[in-house]
Formats: C-alpha cells, structure tokens, sequence
C-alpha cells in the first residue's frame, strides 16, 4: 500500500511538472470589453503568453469577476496554446453627476465626466431611493428618461416628452396601461388611476 502512495505521489509531481512547461500559451484574445484595456483584463485575469496553458482556469478569473465592471467572464483554452477571455462588462446607465451605476445598481468607479453627463440623473432628498429609480429607469427606457427626482412621496420623472409623478414603481406598474395611454404634458399615477395635465 505504502509503495502504491508513493507511485501516485511521483506520477503527480511527473503531470504538475510537465504541465507547468508544455504545453505553453502563446496566444490570449480578449473579447467583450469596452470599458478596460485589453492590458487590463489580462492582468486582472492573471493570464499571459508564456503561462502554462493547462494551468489557465476559470478559478484563475476571480479577481476579474470582482471587478465592478464585470458582469461575468469566462476562459476557454483552444488547443495547443490559445486562451480565449471573454467578458460582458456592465453599462452606466444612471448618475447623479459624481457616481454612476449600472442597471442591477453596481457603482461603476472611473466613469468620465462626458458620460455620467449624457446619463439619466438622479437627484433627490429624504432616504436614497436607487433600487426604485433604476427599476423605473428599466421600465421607461423608451421614454428617454432624462431626470429621476426622489422625495418621501414619491417620484418625479422627466421625460422627452412629458413629466411623470408616480409615488412608487409598483403604482406605475398597476396603472401602466393607463400611463401608456397618456401622451405628453404631465400625467400622474395613483392608485386608483391616471391623470393628465397639459
């Protein structure tokens, strides 16, 4: 039994060994990214021509996937030595001019001011309200939300064409046909209807 062990421990120290110099990853494309550098990726994913390319694994990505940028990375190895990276990075789509975050309310650090001016802001007093101001957000992407204001009572919303007050996602949700069917001007929810104002 005890030679049986040691045959197993030298046959594992032969595949480790072998490993870790053939074969060799020569070549690594990165796909997905917009907003990091493909520089980037490959140092957050650890990887780069010349690893082991056994040893290039999905465990090797967590610092990647850490990264509030990324949705979720994958690795896949083409054999003999090309390492395939490929990531979704998530998208700023609401700012209040100095923070930006994506849909599912992740913070994106480093978002230019150029953008975070171009997104959909978010101002307001009393508790912070951001889970219900980016559902609203998802809600009304046709609409062209420009401004998400949030008090106690509720929310004010500036469309493209037309100002929506709602005092909560769920009202808009039980009313929505009737909000569909106003055009323009200044309507808002309750919960029992809809009304409109020029």
């Amino acid at each position: 039994m005890r030679g049986l062990s040691i045959g197993a421990a030298v046959v594992l120290v032969l595949v480790v060994g072998v490993t870790r110099y053939w074969p060799i990853t020569t070549r690594v494309e990165v796909i997905g990214n917009v907003h990091h550098t493909r520089e980037r990726v490959l140092r957050l994913a650890n990887v780069a021509p010349g690893d082991p390319f056994l040893w290039v694994t999905r465990f090797g990505l967590r610092d990647l996937e850490r990264d509030p940028w990324v949705l979720h990375a994958r690795v896949t190895r083409h054999w003999p030595d090309l390492i395939v990276i490929a990531l979704a990075e998530r998208v700023p789509v609401l700012s209040d001019g100095t923070r930006s975050w994506a849909i599912d309310g992740t913070l994106l650090p480093g978002v230019d001011a150029d953008t975070r001016s171009a997104l959909p802001r978010l101002e307001g007093w009393g508790t912070p309200r951001l889970d219900e101001a980016l559902d609203l957000l998802a809600m009304l992407t046709d609409y062209g939300v420009e401004v998400i204001t949030y008090t106690p009572e509720g929310f004010e919303l500036e469309l493209a064409n037309a100002v929506l007050v709602t005092p909560s996602v769920e009202a808009l949700r039980m009313q929505w046909s009737a909000f569909e069917s106003q055009r323009g001007g200044r309507v808002a929810v309750y919960p029992w209807g809809v009304s409109s104002a020029p």
